[in-house]
């Protein structure tokens, strides 16, 4: 299935220039001919998006699914903002995207996306912080050439480590109950912090309980989750506020799983909901 996207998508793409060079940055026009700004020397999300104009299309096309116009959505995580686009564009004049990221190097190409698309202020608002459990000033690490992996730094490291993330910096850390404060109730939270999900969360409990509603769709690493936080205990506290989970698969369909089984699967794609997500 996803061959045959990938296939569409490059007879769509061939005879036009999708990305352009400039200097320490490059600018990428996304399959929806959305206008993205992205870093030089990045190996993680760049060479997807500038060839072929997609970033995980499996995500991409649950969120289509879920989002509706006049939604309010979260992302924690937003990276570079390709899913940023995806989901402002769903929401619409109506909705609202309230997004969060921290990384310094991206910040400035992530207002520039925003500002290029007519999105900065009208359908998004940038929280140019960390979204976690407590507020203050936090430590952050990350690899130079994968800007994503911007994590909370939260154990003793060692030489490996140190090597392959060298990239330090401090960020504010706040909780989204209190950034959050105003709104009624979210539609939609997308998170992707690099095993700081259960973190966030628990910094949103009181506005995960007035959102009956709500679909999460969250990057799920037990491995990295462990070491900031329990993932037993964040998916027993998940299930007792009345979640259910589905896998996302490869080919952007929804396998259900036990609440139970989540500390054991692989690095994967969740969705997490009250309802049957239809």
């Amino acid at each position: 299935m996803l061959r045959g996207v990938f296939d569409r998508l490059m007879r769509r793409l061939r005879g036009r220039e999708t990305w352009y060079w400039m200097g320490t940055h490059g600018i990428a026009v996304t399959r929806s001919g959305r206008k993205i700004f992205v870093p030089a020397g990045d190996l993680g999300v760049v060479p997807s998006i500038a060839l072929y104009g997609i970033w995980e299309p499996q995500v991409e096309a649950v969120l289509r699914r879920l989002i509706r116009p006049g939604f309010i959505v979260a992302e924690v995580g937003a990276n570079v903002g390709y899913h940023t686009l995806v989901m402002a564009s769903r929401v619409g004049a109506a909705g609202h995207v309230h997004t969060f990221e921290a990384h310094p190097r991206l910040l400035p190409l992530l207002r520039a996306t925003l500002g290029a698309n007519g999105m900065s202020g009208r359908r998004v608002t940038l929280h140019p912080c960390a979204a976690l459990d407590a507020p203050g000033r936090v430590s952050f690490a990350a690899s130079h050439d994968q800007a994503g992996s911007g994590h909370l730094q939260v154990r003793a490291t060692n030489a490996s480590y140190d090597s392959i993330y060298a990239e330090r910096f401090e960020v504010e850390a706040v909780r989204m109950d209190d950034v959050l404060a105003q709104v009624p109730a979210l539609d939609l939270l997308r998170m992707d912090a690099e095993g700081s999900e259960g973190l966030a969360l628990h910094g949103a409990a009181a506005l995960i309980a007035r959102s009956p509603r709500l679909r999460i769709v969250t990057e799920w690493s037990p491995a990295m989750l462990a070491a900031r936080t329990d993932p037993a205990e964040l998916a027993a506290w998940l299930g007792g506020q009345g979640f259910r989970a589905w896998i996302i698969t490869e080919a952007a369909t929804l396998e259900p799983v036990a609440m139970s089984a989540l500390p054991g699967l692989p690095h994967g794609e969740l969705l997490l909901s009250r309802q049957d997500p239809g």
